[in-house]
């Protein structure tokens, strides 16, 4: 009589960074974990990351123990941005500015949540796209990032590699957008009533 063994898995699992910054809002975060979370259904491995593996510092009072650093994004085969506080008057760090350039130049999804649009344009990554970001701050992402073609009346812009979510409400269908295969070339926006 021949051992049943359990088929084995060829395919690995999903890579999924949630990139953590100061002043991280916990509903963006926790939208980020929560949709990847590790399930027999979803393939998903997900890492916390930031700037270093450290404690990083939330927003009202909420702290993150990151356990990885920005090394991780060379790892991951999506990045997710949540969003944080007072996005105008932040400013991204270098090593993160590098780090998204070149994750994007490999080829990696990266998709911001509400706030973490001001990552990605401080980035770059966002010249002449078209994006989004928490209604609250659209025009605050125009006037300081002219070369990105805000959209103040979408949930979510899906610009093929970049993807960036109005708010945490739409930030759970932007992450599971992102998940997905590479889209065409060009942009797919999905706006309220517009499902």
């Amino acid at each position: 009589m021949r051992a049943r063994f359990a088929p084995v898995n060829t395919v690995r699992d999903h890579r999924v960074a949630v990139l953590v910054l100061d002043g991280a809002k916990a509903l963006d975060v926790g939208i980020a974990a929560h949709v990847f979370a590790k399930r027999p259904s979803m393939p998903y491995d997900v890492r916390v990351c930031g700037e270093r593996a450290a404690t990083v510092d939330g927003w009202n009072g909420l702290a993150y123990a990151v356990g990885h650093d920005l090394e991780t994004l060379e790892w991951a085969d999506t990045i997710l941005v949540p969003g944080y506080r007072n996005p105008a008057e932040a400013t991204t760090p270098p090593a993160v500015v590098t780090a998204l350039r070149a994750a994007y130049a490999r080829g990696t999804r990266i998709a911001a949540i509400s706030t973490g649009a001001f990552t990605l344009a401080a980035a770059g990554l966002l010249d002449g796209r078209r994006a989004t970001t928490h209604w609250h701050y659209t025009h605050v992402l125009h006037e300081r990032y002219p070369e990105v073609e805000v959209d103040a009346n979408v949930l979510f812009v899906d610009a093929g590699a970049v993807l960036t979510s109005a708010g945490a409400a739409s930030a759970s269908t932007s992450a599971c957008t992102s998940s997905g295969a590479t889209t065409a070339s060009g942009s797919r926006t999905t706006s309220p009533g517009g499902w």
